[in-house]
């Protein structure tokens, strides 16, 4: 995983058969895949085969799968980013009859480095939440986790803390885990952070020759330092437009002075080149202050 990951599916799903749920392992299907839509019914026939699914479609949230062939567990699967995955699996195999699915728009997040897509998962998973969809079509989910202590983290979904939880597969029950004062010290700076607006710093600097201008974008998006969450230069003829962002503290007077000192650091070292006028714009709230300078 990276520091911004994005997930997406479709809801559409297929059904199928597998022999066995093993766990640990990647779920293998028996049978081949049938799409299917609310309402509908797809037959396991005799012999095995999954057939195509019929009768009406409607909004029931709730599909079936009428199964003549014997004892089979009853697989699931949705199209997350335009591939099939398996999402369900029943651990125990149905022995004829019709089964009725329905499908559940709650996503559970976790780390995980040891698992690959489509693992049937029988051991507790920890340091997780369970993200509930139902009548939401995206959601943004942050984890903040102290560096000495990876991985003990805690998680904020829509600007409110969530505290981590131990999800049991066996009983599909969650069992809530109890969070550090340094943490929860962290999760409310970091909703802090995203319910306010932040302080940006606007700086335009003028060369002398347009060439010049060029060249200190690309020198300056080489210099990049630390502590920044936004270091975006462009230049328009003999103007480099600058907009600067703090990493922490993005809202305080001390990340204005950071931003000047690093915007200046990297100008004051481009060599050979001549400017002649420099500005820098505060923006915050909404509001803008100015720091006009002619050389």
């Amino acid at each position: 995983f990276i520091a911004s990951n994005s997930f997406a599916w479709d809801a559409e799903f297929q059904v199928f058969g597998a022999l066995k749920f093993q766990g640990g392992f990647q779920v293998k299907s028996s049978t081949k895949p049938s799409e299917i839509e609310f309402g509908q019914t797809a037959a396991l026939d005799s012999y095995g085969v999954m057939q195509s699914a019929t009768g009406p479609t409607d909004k029931s949230g709730v599909f079936k799968v009428q199964n003549n062939y014997g004892a089979m567990c009853i697989g699931v699967n949705a199209k997350l980013g335009g591939a099939w995955s398996p999402i369900y699996l029943s651990q125990q195999p149905f022995v004829s009859g019709v089964v009725s699915l329905t499908p559940i728009e709650k996503v559970l997040i976790w780390f995980d480095a040891s698992s690959s897509t489509g693992t049937m998962l029988v051991d507790a998973v920890t340091n997780s939440i369970e993200v509930d969809f139902t009548g939401k079509t995206s959601q943004s989910v942050t984890y903040a986790s102290s560096p000495n202590k990876p991985g003990t983290g805690g998680w904020i979904v829509g600007g409110s803390a969530v505290l981590p939880s131990t999800y049991n597969v066996e009983t599909d029950t969650f069992t809530l885990e109890t969070p550090s004062a340094s943490l929860l010290a962290k999760l409310s700076d970091l909703i802090n952070t995203q319910n306010n607006v932040p302080l940006i710093v606007s700086a335009s600097v003028q060369f002398v020759k347009p060439v010049e201008a060029q060249e200190f974008v690309q020198y300056a998006l080489g210099k990049r330092p630390d502590g920044v969450r936004t270091w975006n230069f462009t230049a328009a003829g003999d103007i480099v437009q600058s907009k600067l962002e703090a990493l922490y503290h993005p809202r305080d007077k001390l990340a204005i002075q950071f931003l000047q000192d690093a915007y200046l650091e990297v100008l004051y070292s481009f060599q050979d080149s001549e400017y002649k006028e420099l500005t820098f714009e505060i923006i915050h709230d909404n509001s803008k202050h100015g720091m006009h300078r002619t050389f």
